[in-house]
């Protein structure tokens, strides 16, 4: 039995939103961080081996999977949940504040900022 087209544009839809809600966080990351730790994602229609409207999102050896039937509904939380699930998997010792970012995200430079105190 297919599921009704209606339902799966709106899993479609929501999967997007999730995918966008990743998207934000870890662009922030890599936007206002370097020499950071990677963290990488990795969705659904880029790797065949996940399952539909899913994000894969990956720091050092831990990975962490949303998918649309757990978040679809409450993208609103995936940002502050993905920050403190990043932020209890790197470490931004080495890091730097990356210079000339005009936007840089006010968590992660608070987050550098806790990880260097002494500046």
């Amino acid at each position: 039995m297919t599921a009704d087209p209606v339902e799966r544009y709106a899993d479609h839809l929501a999967a997007e939103k999730l995918e966008r809600a990743v998207h934000s966080v870890t662009i922030g990351y890599r936007l206002t961080l370097t020499c950071a730790p990677p963290v990488t994602t990795t969705s659904w229609h880029n790797d065949p081996t996940l399952e539909r409207y899913t994000v894969r999102i990956q720091a050092g050896d831990d990975e962490l999977t949303l998918t649309v039937p757990d978040w679809g509904t409450r993208t609103d939380e995936i940002g502050p949940y993905l920050r403190q699930w990043i932020t209890d998997r790197v470490h931004l010792e080495q890091a730097k504040l990356r210079k000339g970012c005009r936007r840089p995200d006010p968590y992660w430079v608070d987050a550098w900022r806790r990880a260097h105190p002494w500046l």
